[in-house]
């Protein structure tokens, strides 16, 4: 048994995956949960409202009751502010050019973080290792987020034989196939399913061992 807390956020309805079974719950009122797991077992903690995090099964983790798992709400940072229906942003005040590569926020962190003098510091510190990190969370939530919207878990079980219960597991477990980010950034359908109807494969592989 475990408990995922969040603060003082209420830890309610968040998924708990196992990422080596695919076995997916979701935690009661007070964070509690039950999901069988081995030592070795990765274990991933999802929900819009927290970020992802995952945690690495172990014997001694077996010996705490309930078994804590410690998550960080979600921050956010404004993009842009819109007054009276006009957006105020970098490139309508003419501060960067309209064609130049749009970054995301742990992107943009990522890029002050090794320049300049501080840069040595926070590659010595792990800061620099830690905001790779998050923009390396942040991306897979950006795939499940899409994904999320292209299928139902109707469709889902329909098109690639997954179980009712195990689609949020199946999404998760996608997310961190890189042909697959890539082929959403470019938008292709055809590809995008192709490969989730091979991943699907090998998700149902793992599920039975």
């Amino acid at each position: 048994m475990g408990r995922v807390l969040a603060g003082a956020m209420a830890a309610e309805g968040f998924f708990v995956i196992n990422k080596a079974t695919g076995a997916e719950v979701k935690t009661d009122a007070a964070g509690n949960f039950t999901l069988p797991a081995i030592a070795g077992d990765k274990i991933a903690v999802y929900s819009s409202k927290i970020n992802v995090r995952d945690f690495t099964i172990s014997d001694a983790s077996f010996k705490e009751m309930p078994y804590m798992l410690e998550v960080e709400e979600k921050s956010y940072e404004l993009e842009e502010v819109v007054i009276q229906g006009s957006a105020i942003t970098s490139e309508s005040l003419g501060i960067v050019p309209k064609d130049q590569k749009k970054y995301t926020v742990q992107e943009r962190r990522i890029y002050t973080a090794t320049q300049g003098t501080d840069a040595l510091f926070n590659a010595l510190s792990g800061r620099t290792s830690m905001l790779k990190k998050a923009a390396e969370t942040e991306a897979k939530e950006s795939v499940i987020e899409r994904l999320n919207g292209m299928f139902t878990d109707q469709e889902i079980i329909d098109q690639f034989k997954i179980a009712a219960e195990n689609t949020k597991g199946f999404i998760f477990y996608v997310a961190e196939d890189i042909q697959l980010a890539n082929a959403l950034k470019e938008n292709n359908e055809g590809i995008i399913k192709l490969l989730l109807t091979g991943l699907a494969e090998k998700y149902l592989a793992a599920s039975k061992e």
